[in-house]
C-alpha cells in the first residue's frame, strides 16, 4: 500500500495545480460508476490533508452524483417507462413525493442504500432538481469529512509505522527462523 501511496503522490504532484482538478473529477467518475468512493476520498485525505481533501471529496461527489441524476433523467426515464410502464414510475413517483425532501435526504445516511443507486434512481422520478441537488449536498457531507479525514490519518499512521513495520517484519522472520529450525531438529532428532 506504501508503493501505491508513493507512486500516486508522485503522480499527483506531478499534475501541480491540475490536481486540484483531477482530485474532484476522480470522485465525479466513481459517482457515475458503482464503485465505492471511499477508497478515492480516503486517498483525498492523504494527498491533500482535510480541509482540501474534504472539499475536492465533496465538490467530486457532487458533480458525480448531478450528473447521475442528468443522465437517467435525460436517457434512463424515458427507458424505464418503455421498459416497466408509465404507471410503475407514477408509483415511484407518488413514493418519493409522498415523502418529501427528508425521505431523500435520510436516504443518504443509510448505509445500505448505494451513493451511485439513489443518484441514478432519482434522476428516473419526478423529483426536482433543486431538491436532489441540496439533500445531495447536505446528506453526503459528513460522509465526506470522516472519509477524508480517516485517509489523513491513515497517510499520518503510514509515515510512523515505516520503521516500527520493519522492526516487526523482521522480528516475524527471526521468529519464524527459530521456530523451524526448533520444528525441523525435533522432527530429524538423532537417529537410533
Amino acid at each position: 500500500m506504501e508503493g501505491l501511496l508513493a507512486s500516486i503522490e508522485l503522480w499527483m504532484g506531478g499534475l501541480g495545480p491540475w490536481a486540484y482538478l483531477a482530485a474532484p473529477l476522480l470522485m465525479a467518475l466513481v459517482a457515475v460508476l458503482p464503485i465505492p468512493a471511499e477508497g478515492p476520498a480516503m486517498l483525498n485525505g492523504m494527498l491533500f490533508g482535510p480541509v482540501t481533501g474534504t472539499v475536492l471529496t465533496w465538490s467530486g461527489a457532487m458533480l458525480g452524483a448531478q450528473l447521475s441524476f442528468e443522465l437517467a433523467r435525460l436517457l434512463g426515464r424515458p427507458a424505464a417507462e418503455r421498459l416497466l410502464g408509465s404507471s410503475a414510475l407514477q408509483k415511484a413517483d407518488g413514493a418519493v413525493l409522498s415523502t418529501g425532501w427528508w425521505g431523500l435526504l435520510a436516504a443518504r445516511f443509510i448505509p445500505v442504500v448505494a451513493f451511485t443507486a439513489l443518484n441514478w434512481g432519482a434522476g428516473l422520478t419526478s423529483v426536482s432538481r433543486w431538491r436532489f441537488a441540496w439533500t445531495t449536498a447536505v446528506g453526503i457531507a459528513p460522509g465526506a469529512i470522516i472519509f477524508t479525514a480517516t485517509g489523513t490519518g491513515l497517510a499520518a499512521l503510514l509515515h510512523r509505522l515505516r520503521p516500527a513495520a520493519a522492526i516487526i517484519a523482521a522480528a516475524v522472520l527471526v521468529l519464524g527462523a527459530i521456530w523451524y529450525a526448533t520444528s525441523h531438529c525435533e522432527r530429524s532428532g538423532p537417529s537410533p
